[in-house]
This record gives structure tokens, C-alpha cells and sequence, in this order.
């Protein structure tokens, strides 16, 4: 069940908040529609993590700061979900390449198992590790009631691709959830604004994206490849940022105020200035949960650079269990680490529209790891846009629709630079004119899903 088709918008949802407003016992209404949400297309998978979820919520009444011998009790916890992810993930892609490293021997091969990927695994798995550490830091009490934990496991707005919801963020809001008019009306209004993002805007993008990566790289123009890129740019963005803001107009309605995931992230103006506009809740959870216990309380330059490109390979991996999702991670770790060496420091002498130009490019250039299939594929499309391969054109014609579609995220993305401070405060919208942009929006998108092929989430495959 995914957030941007009919039956979601137009059945799931309504049935859902008539039943958790008017129905007693809100959080047991609030549990029930997320494991109907999340078991709707793969049940059995629905048990794994409602069994995951129960043995945390004993090892975290194991690990109470204060009690003895409780480092074991998370380390159990740890590997535990570390285990469960690897599994899920990793396994295949483990045996693939031990197949090609015996291959190389010529040794006989093994046979690669088949596993079915469940649902937001990455993203569950990081929140439930949240939850252990925060016990163990002390940041957070353990959960009294296992309802309350699998409400903070299973609530179903953040529960496909974030954003990462941190326990010690969520722990009150759980227990006692805000219920007002003002929280209703807001979030209905983010929830369209995101709909409107990935049905009106990504969806359109994403034709155009996919020709031009679909095609044979030695057969790319450079027109067509540029093209292709400036699409996926904007539709990743569109297509996250879409399902965040859903997210959270989700959250706000019933009563949880999630965190942003997304500030004007392509007005960054270096790649350290990106990472803290770009997913915001993945790279705050690198940094408190990976990047500070592999530095220490004072780390040395060495030890502070080796971490942080460490914690960007792992980055990469999370995305994907493929080495072109490593190459990514190397990507950004390296540059991360000249930011802090050197780059930032360059970067004070150099005009600001400089910085968002180079950053924005050094950004594009990283998503052609990210959406090419191989990295072979990668340095092929990066030839395509110098034009050092000689093809005939392949140019890519845009409708009218997708025409509009393009010009308006351009204007989307670059319209904060009319702030004083673009991406500091959003500005507060008046209400009135808010909701009857909404209702428009709600019609437009309901008119395209109605006509449109449907497109999943990019970020559902993680």
C-alpha cells in the first residue's frame, strides 16, 4: 500500500482517521491500521518485525542505565537488528561476490539464495537501534507498554522511507499525542503539497530520467544525457522530499510532530553544507549513532577523517547492496573529508553563487552513480555528458505536461533565493489561501493518478 494511489488517498486514509478520531483507544486504532498498512502486500514479513520488535522491548528493560552487565544486553540487541538487516539484504549480494572470487579460482560456485526484501528494513532497523542506545545513553526510558513500542516501530506515515524518527524525539509524543484543529489543518495541507510533489512533478520527470539511463551509454548524446541528469535531480528530490512531507502532514494530523527531512538542499553551498539539507534524519543518525562512538570524545585529525569516510561507505552500503551504492558513499566520504581539511576554508574566499554552482554540480555528478546500474555504466554516462563519444543524436522530446513539470521544479528548487536566507525558516503560510491550494492540488493529483501509470517511491527499495 503506497501513499500516492486512490486507494490510499481516497479510501485507506479517510476510513483510517474516522476510526483513530472518533473510535476509543486511539493508540490501539493508531496500531492496527499501521500493521494493516504495512502486512497489505506481504504479510508474512509483518511477524518478523513484530517478533524483532518484542525482543527489543525486553533487552531494553535489561539495559536501564544503572544496571549491571548491561552492555552485553545491547550488544545482544545490536547485533540482533544488524543481523536481521544483513540477512535481508546483504546475503545475496555476499554470495555473488564470494561466487566471483571463486569463479576467479575456478572453484565450484554456491548457490545464491533467494530472500524476499521486506519493507523499509533499513528504516525500521535504524529507529529500532535508536531505541536500544537511547535506553543504554540514558536519552530515553524504555517503553512501559509494548503497544507503545510498536506504535513508535509500526507508525505507518515514516514507516516505508522515513523520515528516521529518533526514540528520544518520539518517546512523550507517544504516550500523549497532541490532537488540535491546527495540527489537522496543517497537515492535511503538507500531506497535498507532498502528493502534489511526487504525482505532479516526479511522476512527470521520470520518463524523461528513465530514457535517458535506459538507453546504451556509448549511444547518448550529450544533450540527451544532460537532460536525463537535470530530470533525475529534480525528481529524486521531488519524489523524497514528496513522500516526507506526506510524512509528516500524516504525523502532524495524528497528533506527532516528525522531523524535517529536507531544506532546500540544492542551494547547499558545499557537500558538508548538502549532507545537513539532504535527508536530514539519515545524517543526523550517521552522526549521533555511528560518527561520534567511532571518533571518540577527542578524536585526532586522522581518526575524525578515517570515521567520517567510514560512516559514508556505510552510507553508500545502506542504500544498496551493490558496489555503484559503495562507489556513492566513497563519492561524498571524500569529499566530506577535504570540506573539513580544506575545501570549506577555500570556499570563504569565493563568491556564494560559486559554491551553490560547484556543490550543485559535484551533487549531479554523484547521482549518476547512484541511478546507473554498474559503475562501468556511470563512467560511460560521464563521457556522454563531456560528449567524448562519438553517436548520433538520441534526443529525448518533451510533451507539454513534462515541459511544465521541469520549468516548475526549477522554479521550486531556486524560488528560496528570493529569501533573505533561503532554506533558514520556511515562510508561514496564510491559511486560507493554503487550504484552497491544497483542494486544488488534491483535484489535479487525483485527476493524474486516475489516467497516469503508477510510479513507487525511489526510496521504497531501501
Amino acid at each position: 500500500m503506497l501513499f500516492s494511489t486512490p486507494f490510499f488517498v481516497f479510501l485507506f486514509l479517510p476510513v483510517f482517521f474516522v476510526g483513530y478520531w472518533f473510535l476509543p483507544a486511539r493508540a490501539w486504532v493508531l496500531l492496527l491500521g499501521s500493521l494493516v498498512f504495512y502486512g497489505w502486500s506481504e504479510p508474512v514479513f509483518l511477524w518478523v518485525v513484530v517478533l524483532s520488535a518484542w525482543i527489543d522491548w525486553l533487552l531494553g528493560k535489561r539495559i536501564v542505565e544503572g544496571q549491571p552487565n548491561r552492555k552485553p544486553w545491547l550488544m545482544a540487541g545490536l547485533v540482533a537488528n544488524l543481523g536481521l538487516l544483513f540477512y535481508a539484504k546483504y546475503t545475496v549480494f555476499a554470495f555473488e561476490n564470494l561466487n566471483g572470487l571463486l569463479n576467479a579460482f575456478d572453484w565450484q560456485s554456491l548457490a545464491v539464495p533467494k530472500i524476499a526484501l521486506p519493507l523499509g528494513v533499513s528504516f525500521i532497523v535504524f529507529e529500532k537501534i535508536t531505541y536500544l542506545v537511547d535506553v543504554y545513553r540514558g536519552t530515553a526510558k524504555p517503553s512501559e507498554s509494548f503497544l507503545s513500542y510498536l506504535n513508535y516501530v509500526f507508525l505507518f506515515p515514516k514507516l516505508l522511507a522515513g523520515p528516521i524518527v529518533k526514540y528520544h524525539d518520539i518517546a512523550a509524543q507517544l504516550n500523549q499525542p497532541t490532537h488540535r484543529y491546527e495540527d489537522v489543518r496543517d497537515g492535511v495541507i503538507r500531506f497535498l503539497t507532498g502528493l502534489g510533489k511526487k504525482v505532479l512533478l516526479a511522476d512527470l520527470l521520470a520518463p524523461v530520467a528513465d530514457k535517458a539511463f535506459d538507453l546504451p551509454a556509448t549511444t547518448l548524446d550529450p544533450a540527451t544525457a544532460w537532460l536525463g541528469l537535470v530530470c533525475f535531480t529534480l525528481q529524486i528530490y521531488f519524489d523524497f522530499s514528496g513522500y516526507s512531507d506526506m510524512a509528516i502532514g500524516m504525523g502532524r494530523i495524528l497528533g506527532f510532530r516528525l522531523a524535517e527531512n529536507f531544506r532546500d538542499p540544492y542551494l547547499a553551498t558545499s557537500v558538508t553544507d548538502f549532507w545537513k539539507r539532504w535527508h536530514i534524519s539519515l545524517s543526523t543518525w550517521i552522526r549521533d549513532y555511528l560518527y561520534f562512538p567511532l571518533c571518540g570524545k577527542r578524536p585526532s585529525p586522522a581518526r575524525s577523517y578515517a570515521s567520517l569516510s567510514a560512516c559514508f561507505v556505510l552510507c553508500g552500503l545502506w542504500h544498496g547492496a551493490a558496489w555503484h551504492f559503495v562507489i556513492f558513499g566513497c563519492y561524498h566520504g571524500l569529499i566530506l573529508v577535504w570540506d573539513r581539511a580544506f575545501g570549506l576554508e577555500l570556499q570563504k574566499r569565493l563568491p556564494r553563487f560559486v559554491n551553490m554552482s560547484l556543490t550543485l554540480f559535484l551533487v549531479m555528478m554523484s547521482f549518476i552513480i547512484f541511478r546507473c546500474a554498474s559503475v562501468g555504466q556511470a563512467l560511460q554516462y560521464w563521457a556522454a555528458l563531456a560528449g567524448s563519444q562519438a553517436v548520433a543524436g538520441n534526443a529525448v522530446f518533451l510533451e507539454h505536461d513534462t515541459m511544465t513539470a521541469l520549468c516548475a521544479s526549477l522554479a521550486l528548487v531556486f524560488a528560496p533565493l528570493a529569501r533573505s536566507h533561503p532554506g533558514e525558516k520556511p515562510l508561514s503560510p496564510h491559511r486560507a489561501p493554503a487550504l484552497l491550494w491544497a483542494c486544488v492540488l488534491l483535484l489535479l493529483c487525483a485527476g493524474k493518478m486516475s489516467v497516469s501509470t503508477f510510479h513507487p517511491f525511489l526510496y521504497f527499495q531501501f
